[in-house]
């Protein structure tokens, strides 16, 4: 495998004529939602999709938000042996953004052109298949664990959200795949959520000597309405009310308390 060029929208375009290489090209996509043609099959996009596209295969893209994506062309591409036949193979960015990290890095060290960058592009290139052989060969209820996961992380703040309407979503029933997500995450779906909401809280008044948020407002950031159910789910996780956490935190030090 050889890396042939790494590029990145130079601004948001809303459309992209056909074209096509003589190389696969992984795309992701960074801002904004739309549908790519390749071939002769459309194909949604959004932040975080990954679609890569197959050697001589015209395509193009448009987008009425816009859109902007990064994207790399190597000689080789280890998972064309699982592609159909002028089919793209498509995955989404984990909650990390672990490919997007990995694309930039390669994206900046191919254009600074310093010292060995050929070598760091190659080796960054080889993170990037190797990254998608992993979640391509991940088991589906594995994959349905991670995008349960990703649903918690990206919504915790949400105060509407709840386990019951994110684990409807999956294919799997409801009582399965919450077994499944505490086998791999040691907790329930609700207890993992309300970790996140927790700790985000926790976050927010560590920092509140620059924010000036008042815990109402913290309690509703961090996903709760009823802020006496807030302060008591606070207290179970931390030892000490909010109150008393930021008074302590405010002192200008990190509070700290039980897990």
């Amino acid at each position: 495998m050889s890396v042939i060029t790494v590029g990145m929208s130079p601004q948001v375009y809303r459309q992209v004529q056909a074209h096509d290489h003589a190389a696969w090209e992984l795309v992701l996509n960074l801002q904004g939602s739309g549908n790519t043609v390749i071939g002769d099959q459309c194909y949604d996009f959004g932040p975080g999709s990954i679609i890569c596209q197959p050697p001589n295969i015209p395509h193009t893209k448009f987008s009425q938000e816009g859109f902007r994506d990064v994207y790399i062309q190597l000689t080789s591409f280890p998972l064309a042996r699982i592609a159909e036949e002028n089919r793209p193979l498509i995955f989404q960015d984990d909650a990390e953004k672990s490919f997007e990290t990995l694309l930039l890095m390669a994206h900046k060290a191919y254009h600074a052109k310093k010292n060995n960058h050929r070598l760091l592009v190659e080796s960054l290139a080889e993170a990037v298949n190797q990254l998608l052989i992993g979640w391509q060969n991940r088991a589906p209820e594995a994959k349905d664990v991670d995008q349960l996961k990703n649903r918690l992380i990206e919504s915790f703040s949400n105060p509407e959200m709840t386990t019951s309407q994110l684990l409807a979503e999956g294919p799997y029933c409801n009582d399965h795949l919450r077994r499944r997500f505490k086998k791999s995450t040691g907790q329930t779906p609700g207890e993992y959520l309300t970790n996140l909401r927790i700790e985000y809280a926790k976050k927010l008044m560590n920092e509140n000597n620059m924010l000036r948020y008042s815990i109402a407002e913290i309690c509703v950031m961090s996903g709760y309405y009823d802020s006496h159910y807030f302060s008591r789910i606070f207290k179970k996780k931390t030892g000490m009310t909010p109150a008393e956490y930021m008074k302590k935190a405010s002192a200008g030090k990190e509070a700290s308390g039980p897990a």
